[in-house]
């Protein structure tokens, strides 16, 4: 019942200020992964309460949980971009939200760079570009970003983004912040720009 799991929630959170209990929970991979399917819930109150411990198992040691992510990238991933890709409004901005938290904290550079390398994982953020909500744009584009300064990308990646670069622009010059004052967003969007129109095409394979 969501009350049963609204007192789950509350323990597990509590377990998560302890590291070697994250360190127990995520060696148990099945776990932590039963605990991200919870996250798309038919009943809000789980899916709220799922997340919320999802972001403290993820966030509070993140060295513990960056060792978790890597050795379960695929698996993890296969299921978190579910999560980005749903029709709940709710669920899709939350999962936005963490995943840009998690890829933009230095603790997780090997998980970031695995997962902009991934050129399936770029065509989902390009897509939640297009989105009719301006809060999920606002929110795929701090991890679009990340794919485009990334100053290696593979070839797929480069591909696509030079490929869809005009239109790529041409979105981004829509794209505005949810505040007029953010200062931040507007040099993150010039500086995005600038680097999607001096893209050139990946170099073919001798």
């Amino acid at each position: 019942t969501p009350e049963i799991a609204t007192h789950c929630g509350m323990m597990l959170r509590s377990c998560a200020r302890h590291r070697r209990l994250v360190e127990a929970f995520l060696n148990q991979p099945e776990v932590m992964l039963r605990l991200l399917t919870f996250t798309s819930h038919a009943n809000f109150d789980v899916s709220s309460d799922a997340f919320s411990s999802l972001h403290d198992f993820l966030l509070t040691h993140k060295a513990v949980s960056a060792v978790f992510l890597e050795a379960n990238f695929h698996e993890f991933f296969r299921l978190y971009n579910g999560l980005l890709q749903s029709d709940d409004y709710v669920t899709q901005r939350q999962a936005l939200k963490l995943l840009s938290e998690m890829l933009l904290d230095r603790n997780f550079m090997r998980v970031m760079l695995l997962y902009i390398g991934d050129e399936q994982f770029l065509q989902i953020h390009m897509n939640l570009l297009r989105a009719d909500s301006k809060a999920i744009q606002f929110e795929a584009f701090h991890v679009f970003k990340i794919f485009v300064a990334n100053p290696q990308k593979p070839p797929r990646v480069q591909q696509i983004l030079y490929k869809n670069k005009d239109k790529l622009v041409e979105k981004l010059e829509t794209l505005r912040a949810n505040r007029q004052d953010d200062k931040q967003f507007a040099e993150d969007r010039s500086t995005v720009i600038g680097k999607l129109q001096a893209l050139e095409a990946p170099t073919p394979k001798a």
